[in-house]
């Protein structure tokens, strides 16, 4: 071996030794702290928390439905009568942004005779959606609707507005800190241990659960014979009364405690 490989040799143990102190003392990125938070003593809890409320909203669903032997008398029908529908429901306060139409299907209608499959006409089907600031009001929109041509009812949904959700999801939030706390404690005087405090904490996702009534109400028409092409008339004597039950919203939080 000639001195230049000797000298070469001896450089790179030289740099192995001092790299293996180096990393023995805590340098070269490794953070002296980490073997220690895995080794604290911990109680993870989760705590699930709940705000019931009167909702302060609703939403409806309503359509008109029109029936022709031929499919432009039913459009053209439907147009004027959903025309109508608008005009009462602007009438009493609604806002355009606040009546949107959720679909419009136009198919044909078929009829059964002498084992032969006959076209007996063309149904169309203009479906609205309705928010309603204002849920004291729902009864008199409702019956707005229907008098101005609406003949199908789906359901109601109420709920709550924007604003007074995020206020409501907070509150929830809070509610489930607390019971995860209480939850920790709980835990720690069950042992006897002492609660250092929280050294992670997780929201994992709120929930908004809206009450949903179902009308069911609408023509009943099945098209199964010429002479049911005219649609019926809903007779509305006053405004339907209807009470809905309260919204609910929710969330959970999940928290790591140490002991000692």
């Amino acid at each position: 071996m000639n001195n230049r490989t000797i000298w070469i040799t001896a450089f790179l143990l030289a740099g192995l030794v001092v790299s293996a102190g180096l990393a023995s003392a805590g340098f070269w990125g490794g953070s002296s702290d980490a073997p220690a938070i895995q080794q604290k003593k911990v109680i993870t809890v989760s705590g699930y928390g709940t705000v019931d409320t009167h909702p302060d909203e609703a939403v409806l669903r309503l359509a008109v439905v029109t029936q022709s032997e031929d499919a432009k008398n039913a459009s053209d029908e439907n147009v004027e009568k959903m025309d109508a529908v608008l005009a009462a429901l602007y009438e009493i306060g609604i806002s355009e942004e606040d009546a949107v139409t959720s679909g419009y299907r136009v198919w044909p209608q078929y009829s059964w005779r002498d084992d032969e499959q006959q076209l007996i006409g063309f149904q169309v089907r203009n479906s609205l959606t309705v928010t309603v600031r204002d849920i004291e009001k729902i009864g008199d929109v409702i019956d707005a609707a229907l008098f101005a041509g609406a003949n199908e009812i789906n359901d109601v949904t109420f709920t709550v507005s924007d604003s007074r959700q995020t206020e409501l999801r907070y509150e929830a939030i809070a509610d489930a800190a607390d019971k995860a706390k209480a939850d920790a404690m709980a835990v720690a005087k069950a042992m006897d241990v002492a609660i250092v405090g929280p050294v992670e904490i997780s929201t994992t996702g709120s929930q908004f659960s809206p009450y949903r009534m179902y009308m069911g109400y609408d023509t009943g028409y099945k098209g199964s014979e010429v002479e049911e092409l005219t649609m019926p008339t809903p007779a509305v004597a006053a405004p339907p009364q209807i009470q809905p039950g309260d919204v609910t919203v929710s969330a959970q939080v999940t928290v790591v405690y140490e002991f000692g």
